[in-house]
């Protein structure tokens, strides 16, 4: 009967005590008020918490989308880059595919003996009006030699090399050549003009020269045989006081770009 007096027994009989009166009070829903309480007092910390530590979490998702934006945007910048390239080299090949239909038309119908050549830069030697041509004297091209393009006479050959020629255009102010009326052959004399076109000179004034009429090489220059196409008359350019009759010459050559001739050998 000792251990009823013991202090073990009056703290077990205490805890006893007051868990029946818990479980009355959560019978009877008395600790309702204290349980809603407890569950609702984190709620502030938890709210001050994410308020904190939001922002941060914002500003390193800012971060991070910006620089996978930044590597999208180099994919993107290099795809069209490369679509570019790619659009350039698609219009260069047509360009050139048009160009050689044109050439390759002219060279079934001539009987002339012709050397393709494919123009590798301009102005050589600081000469205005000059082409570099990649086929040499190993090919078969002399100095003097006629230059065409899709049948119409663009220059002539004024040095050779071994694999490699410069050509003079025929719009330079350095260059001449025997030409004719092709309606009435007329005898005159092609000039070039400083870049800017095609001059026939010499023609004389009693001499018919109509607009549109053609002009062709004489062939009196055995090097530049008789009957290439020039072009055909334009203005006049003389007035009835000049002892001779000038009259400008309609090309439809592009000297400016040119990519493929033929020496005529």
């Amino acid at each position: 009967m000792r251990f009823i007096y013991t202090k073990t027994f009056a703290i077990f009989a205490a805890c006893l005590v007051a868990l029946a009166i818990l479980v009355f009070m959560q019978v009877k829903g008395w600790l309702d008020p204290i349980r809603t309480a407890v569950l609702q007092a984190p709620r502030p910390i938890a709210r001050f918490a994410q308020f904190v530590s939001l922002p941060v979490k914002n500003f390193f998702s800012t971060i991070y989308q910006l620089k996978k934006i930044a590597g999208e945007n180099v994919a993107l910048q290099s795809q069209v880059m490369s679509l570019q390239q790619a659009l350039v080299q698609e219009n260069q090949q047509a360009l050139d595919n048009e160009a050689l239909k044109k050439e390759l038309g002219f060279v079934k119908t001539t009987q002339m003996q012709l050397q393709p050549c494919t123009v590798l830069s301009e102005n050589s030697f600081s000469l205005n009006d000059a082409l570099v041509l990649n086929c040499g004297t190993e090919d078969g091209v002399q100095e003097g030699s006629a230059v065409i393009s899709q049948g119409y006479l663009v220059g002539k050959i004024i040095y050779t090399g071994k694999d490699s020629s410069t050509v003079l255009l025929i719009t330079s102010s350095q260059f001449s050549t025997d030409a004719k009326i092709s309606q009435n052959s007329v005898n005159a004399i092609v000039r070039g003009s400083f870049g800017s076109g095609l001059i026939l000179d010499q023609i004389s004034q009693t001499a018919d020269a109509q607009k549109g009429w053609l002009v062709v090489t004489a062939g009196i220059n055995q090097q530049i045989p008789k009957n290439i196409l020039i072009g055909q008359i334009g203005d006049t350019l003389s007035s009835g006081g000049d002892l001779f009759k000038r009259v400008s010459i309609v090309s439809p050559i592009d000297y400016n770009n040119l990519d493929f001739v033929f020496v005529v050998k």
